[in-house]
């Protein structure tokens, strides 16, 4: 059968589309933890940055983007020759057919465990899911141009070339659900911190500091050790998809630091219970926290929140009342809070304290009282209360010397 080079052609042009996308992602990576949001996130489940900040999205302390970067890069030399013209099903054909069939299996491993745990997708990664497979499905019919004789030298065997595509995808395939099921790394010391993730500690450490006691004056809901020297104050709103991500990670975080003291103050971005917005952007906001404020006269403030921020897309009055069933409140007392002007009162309360510190957006965090727009991913957290640890020992050693 006469070589033709149109398959290496298509090939090499897959692989500079994969160098080119995986090079965004590499950039858009880069650039996460410094208050960045890429373009790609379109809500709590389509959101880029929260993959890509996740453990999902290093290996062995490199970027994934950086290590499909190289991958496709491998791929542009390995199909040169035969998009060039020149005779092939040797050497490096078989490079390319282990190489795609690696990409394809370690690429499909981590999308599902990444989805599976994190229930968030990036569209970034799904591009270059989509480039590996189209890859994938040009490179491997290279393996019926190779000699089905078993005189002719090693490299240039069928059997080989099946074999080797099949032992690289089950290599990687191995590889993948290594990095998957493998405990996040932590880092323990402000110093790992400065190494690892430098452009968040250059950028948290220059936000601006406000006085704990003055975001915490008039604050009704708070748990966690009254005397903790780690606290985190958050102005939120109950139908805010950015603050139903840092709900989930907020609570996994006070699961894991039971020594953290966490206050939730109110913030709708909803003009009818917040003078300081001039739109509705979350028409069920002030009405959301208004039932919040009912469940606290009848002590379940932080089991109704919870309800809250796990059903935000239906915070009707009907479901309120749901919410208000499924806890067993007293249903008619929750009817009057719900209608009483002083409730409603009581949400402006936490909304003038959030004008005072310059609460425009949700959620606003305020980690040992430094303040941030927008929720962190999960890792940053922690990272946060590291350096705030040191700093509060730093402060009380000098205190006591």
């Amino acid at each position: 059968m006469r070589f033709s080079p149109s398959r290496h052609r298509l090939a090499l042009a897959t692989a500079l589309v994969g160098v080119a996308l995986s090079t965004l992602t590499f950039v858009v990576h880069r650039r996460i933890g410094a208050g960045y949001t890429s373009f790609c996130n379109l809500g709590e489940v389509v959101n880029c940055d929260a993959v890509l900040g996740s453990r999902y999205g290093h290996l062995l302390g490199t970027s994934v983007a950086a290590w499909g970067l190289a991958a496709f890069a491998a791929g542009v030399l390995l199909a040169l020759p035969g998009a060039l013209g020149q005779t092939t099903a040797g050497l490096a054909d078989l490079g390319l057919l282990g190489l795609v069939s690696a990409s394809l299996g370690f690429a499909c491993v981590l999308a599902v465990a990444a989805l599976g745990v994190l229930h968030r997708v990036c569209l970034l990664c799904l591009g270059l899911d989509l480039v590996i497979l189209v890859w994938f499905v040009t490179v491997l019919p290279l393996a019926t141009r190779f000699e089905p004789a078993a005189v002719t030298q090693w490299w240039r065997r069928r059997a080989m070339a099946r074999s080797i595509a099949a032992a690289a995808a089950l290599l990687a395939i191995a590889g993948g659900t290594w990095a998957a099921v493998r405990a996040p790394e932590s880092l323990v010391t402000v110093a790992e911190i400065r190494e690892r993730a430098p452009r968040f500690y250059t950028w948290y450490t220059r936000l601006p500091v406000r006085a704990v006691a003055e975001l915490t004056q008039g604050a009704a809901h708070a748990k966690g050790p009254a005397e903790a020297r780690l606290s985190i104050v958050a102005f939120s709103d109950f139908q805010c998809p950015y603050c139903v991500r840092a709900f989930r990670d907020l609570r996994d975080l006070l699961r894991d630091h039971p020594d953290v003291r966490l206050v939730f103050r109110h913030f709708p971005l909803d003009p009818s219970c917040n003078g300081h917005v001039t739109r509705s952007v979350h028409p069920n906001a002030c009405l959301a926290a208004i039932a919040a404020e009912c469940a606290a006269q009848q002590d379940r403030f932080w089991e109704y929140h919870d309800l809250l921020f796990e059903n935000n897309d239906h915070l009707e009055r009907e479901s309120l009342f749901d919410y208000a069933r499924d806890l067993h409140l007293d249903s008619t007392a929750f009817r009057t809070c719900l209608d009483d002007p002083a409730t409603r009162a009581r949400i402006g309360v936490d909304v003038e304290a959030g004008a005072r510190v310059g609460v425009v957006s949700t959620p606003t965090l305020f980690i040992n009282g430094r303040a941030i727009e927008g929720a962190l991913d999960r890792p940053y957290y922690d990272y946060a209360l590291i350096i705030e640890q040191q700093d509060r020992d730093t402060h009380h050693d000098a205190r006591t010397s």
